[in-house]
């Protein structure tokens, strides 16, 4: 060969090796082994798609991830899966917030992965399973989250075999039910002999989160011999005993929270200059320090939490030294005096809460300077003086709240300049007779509270030209005049409270058409009919409270086309007619449905649960619940029910106490209560309707009367 084309022929040969080891890491790449796609296609099959995005807010953005997954395509193209590129095993598995509804059982093909590094089912329904104890076997993992997934009892002990791990995230797992009416939770639990073999195990660990998890016990002093750990969260843990304070010393720890350990003992060490903490809340904890000065060398700090504690003076000044914090929660603590001006030094804070708080005499104008605030909670505080002025040169407010503290006075006009203002609560602290039209300038609001302020005027019409507002509370003024019919242009409002006014003329149609309007409260004032309740089969409408007005006409059957409605309230509003209670039965959501008063003698108490309404009239006024022990209590109806799946059974019985009077049952009460019954049998599908009588027996089935006339 010619040596003059040596060097071409030489680049020719490493540009093929190159092509060719690229061509083999993208086969490779994207080669999926058929046992791997088998169990993950076998895994879809173990649950059913179902969306929550409605009830809780972590699953806001989540989709079904594993719906797109094809037996015809790749497994490690598929969406949450993460394969080795060497050989095709499925070493990351990331199904958060993908829908799953059903047990995770101990069978699972979950299991079969067994090259897992990592794996993510964070925000799904388990349906309140156990945790199986074969995670034991996938002993590669090294991260494992199974946080907000409706798991419960007993976290097994084969979860310390994982020593690999190095973030194990169980957190907020528990849910509430009922029984006989009492609400319950069911947690995960954690007994302190597998948690000691955990700590034991796990020696690599650097994250641990077990919030809500319930350990009842103690720690085990080998927490602090977890080197590695940055970030430790045991939120109510009912956590007891003393804190092993070596902990907050551990060389790389960033974040502690052990907020809502009531009988937790905390003793703050003297920190080490140079520590590494950034995030330290102890809410709700027994907290103390050793040392007023031990906080000083706490530099990098930025989100401090003593709620709740029983924090002293001495501390304030060594908290006002942390210039890095962005983060300070001192609500509820039980501290007094004067707030320092020190805590001007706080530059970098952007969050202060110091609600409920006896701090007294006025509120320093050093917090003034505090540029970078754009969360400032004063409420129910004893700060006291004219309402600050200078709060109104906070430009970078975005939540502000100042009611019921001990300030007074009118609103300063400064109030008006807080254009990134997006909630402002100033219940029962105002003085003024109109509402401030400067509030006007305030064009990001969302949220708006002005309760117990004895405004006495109409409602500010101007108010409707801020469009994001979503909710309005003026309850317990004395705004006069009619509800603007402007109002329609707040498309985005979800809570409109206007109880307790001294409003007129009748209420404007557009709010029963409103198609974001969910809670509506308009009782206790001197509203009048008619009621207009066309084209609302597309309102959300959830709460509607109309008691105490001066409609004087009968209820619209067009009522029965608010198809979300779960809470009605009609008493003495001076009704007219008839009140066809069968209306009412198809609102198929409602819960609580109010007709006392004066022009109706009884009250119709709604208790709903899964399958139907359980429905009484009764006398008097009676405070709506839906607690099943109550009403038997009170008025001896008795559900024979399910209490875990709260799903009716095949009958219901009646005992006298709830129709007997002076030893008879009066048949006019029994007439009223028949198309209750009728309604509870379809509504909750039961094969039979038993009554049984310790009086004169009556037959419900044959009384004819299906309407309750008006006195």
């Amino acid at each position: 060969m010619n040596h003059q084309y040596l060097p071409l022929f030489l680049a020719s040969c490493f540009f093929f090796i190159s092509l060719s080891q690229t061509s083999s890491n993208t086969s490779s790449h994207h080669h999926c082994l058929p046992d791997q796609s088998a169990h993950l296609l076998q895994l879809r099959q173990e649950f059913v798609e179902r969306n929550y995005s409605n009830y809780y807010d972590y699953y806001n953005g989540s989709y079904p991830k594993m719906k797109s997954w094809k037996a015809d395509s790749d497994c490690c193209s598929w969406d949450g899966i993460t394969c080795d590129t060497q050989n095709g095993e499925v070493i990351g598995l990331d199904l958060s917030n993908s829908w799953l509804y059903g047990p995770l059982n101990s069978n699972s093909s979950l299991f079969s992965l067994r090259h897992l590094r990592k794996l993510n089912l964070d925000s799904n329904n388990f349906s309140s399973s156990i945790i199986p104890s074969e995670f034991g076997q996938l002993v590669s993992l090294t991260h494992l989250n199974l946080s907000f997934s409706f798991l419960h009892g007993q976290i097994p002990s084969e979860i310390s075999w994982l020593s690999n791990l190095v973030s194990l995230d169980l957190s907020f797992n528990y849910f509430e039910y009922f029984v006989g009416g009492d609400n319950r939770y069911k947690r995960l639990d954690l007994r302190r002999i597998h948690l000691e073999a955990l700590v034991q195990n796990m020696t690599y660990l650097r994250e641990l989160h077990l919030d809500y998890v319930n350990i009842s016990s103690s720690l085990p002093q080998s927490l602090a011999n977890l080197s590695s750990l940055t970030s430790l969260t045991l939120l109510d843990c009912n956590l007891q005993g003393e804190f092993p304070s070596d902990i907050f010393l551990l060389p790389k720890i960033q974040s502690i929270d052990l907020s809502f350990n009531y009988e937790l003992i905390v003793f703050l060490p003297k920190f080490r200059y140079g520590s590494s903490l950034k995030k330290l809340r102890l809410r709700a904890t027994n907290f103390s320090v050793e040392f007023p000065n031990s906080m000083d060398n706490l530099g990098s700090l930025n989100d401090l939490d003593l709620s709740e504690t029983n924090l002293f003076e001495e501390l304030l000044n060594s908290i006002s030294n942390l210039k890095s914090l962005n983060y300070l929660d001192l609500s509820s603590t039980t501290i007094s005096g004067e707030l320092p001006s020190s805590f001007s030094n706080l530059k970098s804070l952007k969050y202060l809460d110091l609600s409920d708080t006896n701090f007294s005499g006025e509120l320093p104008n050093s917090i003034g300077n505090l540029k970078s605030l754009n969360y400032l909670n004063l409420e129910s505080s004893k700060f006291s003086g004219a309402i600050p002025s200078f709060i109104g040169n906070l430009s970078q407010l975005t939540y502000l709240s100042l009611s019921y503290s001990n300030f007074h006075g009118q609103l300063p006009s400064t109030f008006g300049n807080l254009a990134k203002l997006t909630c402002l609560s100033l219940d029962n602290i105002l003085y003024n007779r109109e509402v401030p039209s400067f509030l006007g300038n305030l064009t990001q609001l969302e949220l708006l509270g002005l309760s117990l302020n004895n405004f006495d005027s109409s409602f500010p019409i101007w108010l409707t030209n801020t469009t994001n507002l979503r909710s309005i509370n003026f309850y317990g003024n004395q705004l006069k005049g009619p509800i603007p019919s402007e109002i329609g242009r707040l498309s985005n409002l979800f809570s409109l409270i206007l109880s307790y006014n001294s409003l007129t003329e009748a209420i404007p149609s557009i709010l029963f058409t409103n198609p974001s309007l969910s809670r509506l409260y308009l009782d206790h004032n001197q509203l009048t009919g008619p009621l207009k309740f066309q084209n609302v089969s597309s309102s959300a409408l959830n709460v509607l409270r109309l008691s105490e007005n001066k409609l004087n006409e009968s209820i619209p059957r067009s009522i029965a086309n608010f198809t979300k409605l779960q809470s009605l309230y009609l008493s003495s509003i001076n009704l007219k007619g008839k009140v066809e209670l069968n209306t009412f039965f198809k609102l198929k959501e409602l819960r609580e449905l109010d007709l006392s008063g004066e022009g109706f003698g009884w009250k119709v108490v709604v208790i709903g649960y899964a399958c139907g309404l359980v429905i009484g009239l009764l006398t008097g006024h009676v405070v709506t619940s839906r607690r099943t022990n109550w009403l038997v209590r009170n008025f001896g109806v008795n559900l024979r029910s399910s209490m875990q799946g709260l799903k009716m059974e095949d009958s219901l019985m009646l005992r006298t106490n709830f129709l007997h009077r002076g030893g008879r049952c009066i048949k006019g009460e029994a007439q009223a209560m028949k198309p209750a019954l009728l309604a509870l049998s379809n509504a909750a599908n039961l094969k039979s309707l038993n009554h049984i009588l310790e009086g004169n027996a009556v037959n419900f089935l044959n009384l004819l009367n299906y309407e309750v006339s008006l006195d």
